[in-house]
């Protein structure tokens, strides 16, 4: 331990050897401002604009539009709040989520008038229901199974026989 504490003092010493001009140097912190900036440009600024894209997004949602959140639900809103949007996921089925959670909009309606928000929303075909279009998208197209063409079985050769 003797040995340890003189290795360190003469290591210290012979660093302040030059009169202790050891000093600061603005260089030193080249590195690391141009990793504040590498980081700002690649990085943070990026999620900044697509947060702001997102927030404009869930401004924009009103009732019949078709949406998908965070968890993979995909449904149609019916009522919207501050905080919560009311989600119909299938008929007389509806769920509330957080409004933060929804990530996609399928489909925009036009803002419905104050007149017909007592009305229910108008039932979709289902030609036109986004929601169908989305997984049938996603489906793997039917594969043709490739018929194999007959051939003609290869001639025999004839054995010579010995006699």
């Amino acid at each position: 331990m003797k040995s340890l504490v003189i290795a360190l003092i003469i290591s210290t010493s012979a660093l302040f050897a030059n009169g202790g001009a050891g000093g600061f140097d603005m260089m030193q912190l080249i590195p690391f401002g141009l990793l504040i900036v590498i980081f700002y440009f690649l990085l943070i600024r990026p999620q900044q604009k697509k947060a702001k894209v997102h927030q404009e997004m869930l401004k924009a949602l009103h009732r019949g539009d078709h949406v998908v959140t965070a968890g993979g639900i995909l449904g149609t809103v019916d009522k919207v709040s501050d905080n919560e949007i009311s989600l119909e996921i299938a008929n007389n089925v509806k769920i509330r989520v957080v409004k933060a959670t929804v990530t996609e909009v399928l489909a925009k309606t036009r803002p419905v008038a104050e007149t017909a928000k007592s009305a229910p929303a108008p039932k979709m075909s289902k030609a036109s229901d986004p929601v169908k279009k989305l997984a049938v998208s996603k489906a793997k197209p039917a594969v043709k199974p490739v018929e194999k063409k007959a051939t003609k079985p290869a001639p025999k050769k004839k054995q010579k026989s010995k006699k």
